[in-house]
Parts: C-alpha cells; structure tokens; sequence
C-alpha cells in the first residue's frame, strides 16, 4: 500500500466534506525525520515557519506510523491494529488543510481549535471508512477509542497535554450530536451542511456551538 496516496486521500476527502478548493497534496510538503532534526518536537508533527506574511508548512509522518499504515491498508481495513496509525495520519493532514484555509481567509487560528478541528476530521475519516467497511453501520465503541481511551505522550508538556484532553472533550460531545442527529437517521445531506458550517466557526463560536448541545 502506497501511504502518500493513502494521505493524499484522506486530504480530498476532508476538502471535499468541507466543499473546500483543492490544494496542492500534502504530499509536496512530506519531510523525513533527517530533514525535520533541526526542528523542536518528535513523531508525527506538521510544522509551522513565517517569514513575514509568508506561511511554510511541513508534514512530518512518524515512520512507525508510516510502516503500520504500508502493511495494514485502512482502506481495506480499519480495526484496532491500524486504528491509531490511521488516526496520527489523518490528524497532521488536518492540520495541514485547516492551516492552508485558514491562510486563504487570512483569520487566525489557535492551537486549541487547531487540535479541536482534527479530533472532529478523526472521527469523520474514520466513520466514512468504516461505513463502507460494515455496510453503513455506525460503531458505538468508535467515540470512546477515539476521545477517552488515548494516549499522550511522555514528553508531552503538561499545557500540550491539558490542550488535549481538552480538544478530546470538546469534540467527544461534538461527535456525538453528529451521530444522534445525522449519522444514525443516515442524513447524510444534513451532516455534510452542519459540518462545513463548523469548520468555518472559529474557535470561540466553535466552543459556545458545543456548549449549547443538549
């Protein structure tokens, strides 16, 4: 299985969800972990460098990561072996995307909302695949691997682990009026408005958005 293509889908189906304009594949901006030493951080990570207006991107995919994904195809299967690698992947191609829409509406974005939006695009990712893996069915379990049985990692700061839980809590409550709402009455139409109306939210709206949810 070849994971650029594997990233470079998973790039065109959140454009498309989110009815946003093509950009050049995320594979373009790929660095390997040599090119990447000099900067701060480990793992899978999307870097960030401005030189005055200008904004630089970088995609760095865990090689790990990258390995797991080459041998166990999500596309052809998304179980609990592939499901976190899939998940690290999916989340810097968020990154990358949200952070080149967000530089086309020249609007400022947080690294909170940042982690908010890609826990969200998880999930969606992962639920389209498993959709067609298991004739339309909607795991139950999926929320709870996704959002409160993760890990973080050791060398995590303790506000980049607090960031988290939070951005894992938020979405959790998020994801689950999706799936109330739209995905088990299978209103497709209607999931796809509600969630390009929230990807165009900023963060404050986004938040207050989740707080009104019953």
């Amino acid at each position: 299985m070849s994971v650029p293509d594997l990233l470079v889908d998973v790039q065109r189906r959140l454009e498309s969800l989110y009815a946003l304009e093509p950009e050049a594949p995320v594979t373009d901006f790929l660095l390997s972990d040599q090119a990447a030493a000099g900067y701060p951080g480990g793992g899978s990570r999307t870097l960030i460098s401005m030189d005055g207006d200008s904004v630089s991107l970088g995609v760095v995919l865990d090689p790990g990561v990258g390995a797991l994904l080459a041998a166990l195809d999500p596309r052809v299967l998304l179980d609990g072996r592939n499901l976190d690698s899939f998940c690290a992947a999916t989340e810097e191609v968020s990154h990358f995307v949200y952070l080149r829409f967000c530089a086309r509406s020249e609007r400022t974005v947080t690294q909170l909302e940042l982690e908010l939006q890609a826990e969200v695009d998880k999930y969606l990712c992962a639920v389209f695949l498993l959709s067609l893996q298991n004739e339309g069915a909607v795991s139950k379990r999926l929320k709870d691997l996704l959002f409160r049985h993760y890990r973080i990692a050791d060398d995590a700061s303790s506000e980049r682990a607090e960031r988290y839980r939070a951005a894992s809590q938020f979405a959790y409550r998020y994801c689950q009026y999706l799936e109330e709402r739209f995905l088990k009455p299978s209103r497709l139409a209607d999931l796809a408005r509600e969630s390009r109306r929230f990807y165009r939210l900023g963060q404050r709206e986004k938040l207050e958005k989740i707080a009104e949810l019953q």
